[in-house]
């Protein structure tokens, strides 16, 4: 039995107990490349892989069971019924159950990726104090042309919020990045950030460096077959209205004109010099698209 197993039988049983690591949180901002990076992570015969779950958004899923309204001290909510330490233990043994359908007899490793579980990395780690997370980072700009692409074809119930305008992705992409930053800090060691630039011009040193990080073992022939399920090149043909359009770096060149690179400067233009992804008026140097 490995340390993870036997660290984590809980009272009533631990469905992750034939594990060899704690879960595996893949987030991001939308169109960042967490799905790639999950792909990469989940394509060894050992690991399982959960593609959005959405268990813990803020929004409507277990997170919301750790809102203000349930806050020890008042007079209704779950706090009436539970002690704090009861519900994180309920929880943690009720997405358990759900994330172990995932699981079949040869698999030792878990890895979930909802991008909108960034928002909720304080209640995973109080759920999963063991579990570990990769942070996908993309250039914004490439996030923004990627949203907007994908709100007028598969996911047109963006246009109403992510993906209305250019403006709005990069806010969003940037309250993201932020938030991630903030709450990044209390898990030490159990964090790694990788950028999706970096992974596409160096795949291999990128695999080893993920699955290093997740304790997951490897080999040559191994690291080979996962290039080989993964790659851009060989597994996915590009499609404008698809949900893989290419996933090229610096696609925003060609799609962005003056005013798309101005408005994206505007709401999160510090964050892009910040991450070093632009210089300071990089918004007026390119010869950008004279209309959109």
């Amino acid at each position: 039995m490995s340390t993870y197993q036997e660290n984590r039988l809980e009272p009533g049983g631990c469905s992750f107990a034939q594990l060899d690591q704690p879960p595996i949180f893949v987030v991001g901002a939308a169109r960042s490349g967490t799905t790639w990076v999950s792909n990469i992570l989940a394509s060894p015969h050992q690991v399982a892989g959960i593609h959005e779950s959405w268990l813990f958004t803020k929004n409507a899923g277990l997170a919301t069971l750790f809102g203000e309204q349930h806050r020890a001290g008042l007079k209704n909510g779950l706090s009436v019924l539970l002690s704090d330490q009861d519900l994180v233990r309920h929880i943690r043994e009720f997405s358990t159950k759900i994330m172990s359908h995932a699981l079949q007899p040869h698999h030792r490793f878990l890895v979930e990726k909802s991008p909108s579980h960034a928002w909720s990395i304080e209640i995973l780690n109080r759920l999963y104090p063991e579990a570990k997370f990769i942070h996908v980072l993309r250039d914004g700009r490439d996030v923004a042309v990627s949203v907007l692409a994908a709100s007028k074809s598969w996911a047109p119930a963006w246009k109403n919020s992510m993906g209305s305008s250019v403006a709005m992705s990069a806010r969003n992409w940037q309250a993201l990045i932020h938030r991630v930053n903030r709450t990044s800090e209390i898990l030490e060691d159990r964090f790694l950030e990788v950028r999706y630039e970096e992974i596409r011009a160096h795949p291999f040193e990128y695999y080893q460096k993920l699955f290093d990080f997740c304790g997951i073992p490897w080999d040559d022939e191994m690291l080979q077959q996962v290039h080989e399920d993964t790659n851009f090149e060989h597994n996915y043909s590009p499609k404008e209205d698809g949900f893989r359009r290419g996933g090229r770096v610096g696609d925003w060149r060609s799609r962005f004109s003056i005013w798309d690179a101005w408005r994206f400067d505007c709401h999160a233009g510090t964050t892009l010099l910040d991450l070093g992804y632009a210089e300071p008026n990089w918004w007026c140097r390119f010869p950008f698209r004279s209309y959109r």
